[in-house]
Parts: structure tokens; sequence; C-alpha cells
């Protein structure tokens, strides 16, 4: 059975124990199903920069050994593959990581590379970071600030979670859009160092989240 981590950002250099155990323990379970455990680290941006995502690879690879997870294999996964490379990678990997980034721009990419559908079928641990959290959900709601407003795109994503979320969540600072938006949705502000974990349906929370709806926001405790 699958499970399913949405996070924002682990500024501290390292993951917070409650979640890092939860990681551990799924990361153990798909190692008895299978053997193995291999990461597929899914960009944000497949074509451009490559060496920028490969500074952010050995980063959060570091922070997950950190945490407990030893990686029989660990690559990345964007432009530098084939369709069919990319797509075999996320259906080889006991762990995917979905990146942070620009959040249309990854799930353009998705798309490009044939990936939604090896990603919705994915039955081991699957980690989303900032856009990658946001492009788990059923309903992906991004927030872009240009020329210092904001927009939201509403869009329908991988549908691996029910839970739409705002990543680098300020619960002082929420976007005008964002208090609409929740009338006719239920969406969590998801500050840093906080995750959701979805496994067996159950919803777990950790750290800050705040459930917003209604144009109410409201901590869960």
């Amino acid at each position: 059975m699958a499970v399913y981590v949405q996070t924002s950002m682990f500024n501290n250099s390292f993951i917070p124990p409650a979640i890092a155990g939860v990681l551990r323990a799924a990361a153990a379970d798909a190692r008895s199903q299978s053997g193995k455990l291999d990461l597929a680290f899914v960009a944000s941006e497949f074509e451009q920069s490559p060496e920028r995502t490969d500074r952010y690879f050995d980063f959060f690879l570091a922070l997950l050994e950190g945490a407990g997870l030893c990686f029989d294999r660990a690559r990345v996964v964007d432009g530098r593959m084939s369709a069919a490379e990319a797509q075999d990678a996320v259906r080889s990997a006991e762990v995917v990581w979905l990146s942070g980034g620009w959040t249309p721009t990854q799930w353009g990419y998705f798309e490009k590379y044939g990936l939604v559908e090896p990603l919705r079928a994915h039955a081991g641990l699957v980690i989303g970071m900032s856009a990658g959290s946001i492009n788990m959900a059923e309903t992906a709601a991004s927030t872009e600030t240009l020329d210092g407003g904001t927009s939201l795109l509403v869009y329908p994503a991988l549908g691996l979670v029910s839970t739409t979320v705002e990543p680098h969540f300020d619960p002082e600072h929420v976007a005008p859009e964002l208090l609409e938006f929740s009338r006719g949705y239920v969406l969590y502000g998801l500050c840093d160092e906080a995750a959701i974990v979805c496994k067996d349906g159950e919803v777990t929370f950790f750290g800050d989240v705040y459930r917003i709806e209604n144009g109410v926001c409201t901590k869960i405790l």
C-alpha cells in the first residue's frame, strides 16, 4: 500500500524526528516487499539548469540518508532521460521524490514525459516537496507572485491525495485568492518543517498545518 507524504521545506538540514520515523517505516516496508530500496528524484525543471537540479538532488539525498533511509540506487529523473527511461525509473523505484520549483512547469513535464500514470500507479513511498506536494493532490492550487500581485492557478493534478496544500504557509499573510478559493474547496496551509501523511486512507498531520475553509484559517492541533 502506498504512503504519500506532502512537505513544504526542511530548513534546518535535517528532517524532524517524527516525520523521519514515518519515512523509515515506509521505506523498510517497501524494502521488505521488493528486496531493494531505490530512489527516483523527479525534478521540477527537466530541461534547463541540470546542474541546479543536481545540487538539490545531493542536498535532499543527504537529508533522506540522515533520516535513516539507505538507498541501493538513487537517480535524477529529468530531461537527461528519454520519456521511456523516466517512466521506467519511476516504476522501478520504491521511493519517489517530487521536487519543489514552479508547480505548473513540473506538471507540464509530468505530461510531456508520460509520468502521470506511472506516478498514479506507484505503490511505494511518494514524497512531495512544495510544488511536488501541490501536484500530488486531486486539485492543485498554485499561487504565483508576479509584478507585486498574486495569481491562483487551479487544475486537476495527480490525485494521489485529497489534501490540496499551500506550502511555505504564513498564517499572518494569507493571499485573498486562497481565502476565496477556500469557499469552494478545503485547503491546507503547510508550514516549513511540517508534513501531511496519507496511508491506507488515513491522514496524519505533523508540525504546523492550517485548515482553510470558507475563508477561515484554523491551526490543526
